[in-house]
């Protein structure tokens, strides 16, 4: 799993991580605090495996066996029973305060006693508690591994045996005694006979004694042999003299809670990225498109609740933004040739039309003529913000094969209050049959005839064939993408889609549009106006030259007569 994939998903995710984190805390928070100062003394004991011990531990080859039978022993009531008696406490109380628990993957088991009281008389209270009880589980050992009461009878036995056999050796030597006299005589020496042949029966009594000697000595030093190898076990430290209170038992479950919390959270933000059908984030849909986003367009919420201030008033922050895709996109044309850019959503409501104007705009600020083409024809949304159906536009353009007027003589273009930039809107209702895949050209072209930049506003890529079209015969494609509500499977029938333009393909990561607020009004058509926001009207007079004016004043009169013009009349 990769980093930049992580840091994509916590920060997309950041508030299940925070939920998880939150409810981590809530038992660290309802725990009730000791009712008084806690001491605790803990002994550590390390617990093996005998290497010669009875038949059952011997057969059995499994260490951890043995530790938990060792661990049955240690809280068995027997025990708990006798510390209980040896301490003067009552049994319950006892039990309550130890604990036992083996640690980790070791087999070191820490036995642990736990007593309330005051700073003077509880400390040393609970460090005998808890050596009382190690000292009680050692002495079972040490029954197992002493046997002295058999040590003790093979001792008395093997001193028995060896009071006969001297007993008999003294009875030899006397017998003997007179046959050495005869040996050593100076004259007529005699050769010493040998007990067997002098007294047989207590020669043979002598042997048995040795014999019945020997072998009570083999079995006393087996005896003593296994019984130290029996019992490996050994205490490692003493039970110890606390100092301090224990800290209140919420903060350790608090801590602990915020951790697990914590990172239960994490792993649920993961799980959740790694599983959702959504678009986690720019790297995963430059990896869907195959082109890398070129940027990220912010949340304005002036932009949101009003597109026309992309035209008018681009917030300071997005002009750099802006002016890179533009620059982006005029790098796909040829120098001398017209610059078309056709600005397509991945869905209804990505902001589409907010780039549109807002490039168209930035353009014009350079210095260069545009014209703003409405090509969405489901939510002809530019159309409605320049008033631009009293106009000829789309449908006047495809009626006259191309023509820049309508047969009444009129400029097919709307005027806005940049004089650098005019509206090809959608006219009347007539539009959307006008604008399809076979006469986008038409429209395309006569834009271009009047300005060096054309922008169409497309709307979403998929929803028309027309729009695709468009895609294929423009200069440069800016795909507004709202990532927070982009599905995997839409991004990548997208992508298949706009196979043909991927070469001039421009991703923008947008914010979704909002949903319609108090105030607004939402048309049949889907698009949304303001009631306390009046539709702003374009002042010639503060806009165009008084030379321009004045020919366009007198155009105006001359092809209109008889006829009452729109306030924001043709270009």
């Amino acid at each position: 799993m990769e980093l930049s994939f992580v840091l994509s998903a916590l920060r997309r995710r950041f508030w299940i991580v925070l939920l998880f984190f939150l409810l981590g805390a809530l038992p660290g928070l309802l725990v009730d605090p000791p009712a008084g100062n806690e001491y605790r003394s803990t002994a550590l004991i390390m617990v093996r495996e005998p290497t010669q011990a009875d038949q059952f531990f011997g057969n059995s080859g499994d260490p951890d066996r043995y530790v938990l039978g060792q661990l049955a022993i240690l809280e068995s009531a027997a025990l708990v029973n006798k510390v209980a008696v040896d301490n003067n406490m009552s049994v319950r109380d006892v039990s309550e305060a130890i604990t036992v628990e083996q640690q980790p993957e070791v087999d070191i088991v820490e036995v642990g006693a736990t007593l309330a009281g005051d700073a003077i008389s509880t400390p040393e209270k609970v460090r005998q508690l808890a050596q009382s009880y190690v000292d009680a589980y050692w002495a079972t050992l040490e029954t197992e591994r002493g046997d002295e009461i058999y040590l003790d009878s093979l001792d008395t036995e093997i001193q028995a045996k060896k009071n006969e056999l001297d007993v008999t050796n003294k009875q030899i030597a006397d017998q003997m005694g007179t046959y050495l006299e005869l040996a050593t005589r100076r004259t007529n020496p005699v050769n010493v006979p040998s007990i067997n042949d002098v007294d047989p029966a207590r020669a043979s009594e002598r042997d048995l004694l040795r014999s019945e000697l020997t072998d009570l000595a083999t079995r006393r030093n087996n005896q003593i042999a296994n019984s130290r190898l029996r019992v490996n076990s050994h205490i490692i430290q003493d039970a110890t003299q606390p100092t301090e209170p224990l800290p209140a038992g919420g903060q350790f479950l608090l801590a602990g809670g915020l951790f697990a919390g914590a990172m239960a959270g994490v792993v649920a933000a993961m799980a959740w990225a790694r599983f959702s059908t959504k678009v986690l984030d720019e790297d995963t849909a430059s990896e869907i498109l195959g082109v890398p986003v070129v940027s990220e367009f912010p949340y304005y919420r002036s932009l949101a609740r009003q597109p026309l201030a992309a035209f008018q008033s681009l917030p300071r922050s997005a002009i750099p933004i802006i002016d890179q895709l533009c620059v982006r996109a005029e790098a796909k044309a040829g120098l001398d040739d017209p610059l078309s850019v056709v600005v397509v959503g991945t869905q209804r409501g990505a902001g589409a039309t907010t780039l549109a104007l807002a490039m168209a705009e930035r353009f014009a600020s350079g210095g260069s003529s545009v014209v703003v083409v409405d090509a969405d024809v489901r939510d002809p949304r530019i159309t409605a913000i320049f008033n631009a159906a009293f106009d000829g536009g789309v449908p006047a353009v495809v009626a006259n094969d191309g023509a820049l007027i309508d047969n009444r003589g009129r400029s097919v273009f709307t005027r806005t209050m940049d004089p650098e930039v005019s509206v090809l809107g959608l006219g009347s209702n007539r539009g959307a049959a006008s604008l399809r895949r076979d006469t986008v050209g038409s429209v395309l072209e006569a834009a271009r005839r009047k300005a060096q930049i054309v922008v169409v506003d497309g709307g979403p890529a998929l929803d028309l064939a027309s729009t695709l079209q468009l895609t294929a015969l423009s200069d440069a494609v800016v795909l507004a993408l709202p990532l927070a509500k982009q599905k995997n499977d839409d991004l990548d029938d997208m992508a298949r889609q706009l196979g043909h333009a991927n070469d001039k393909l421009l991703p923008v990561i947008t914010s979704p549009a909002r949903r319609p607020a108090k105030g607004d009004i939402v048309g049949s058509d889907g698009r949304f106006a303001t009631t306390d926001r009046p539709a702003p009207q374009i002042d010639l007079a503060d806009r165009v030259p008084d030379a321009e004016r004045e020919a366009m004043v007198f155009g105006a009169q001359a092809a209109n007569a008889g006829s009452a013009a729109p306030p924001n009349g043709p270009v």
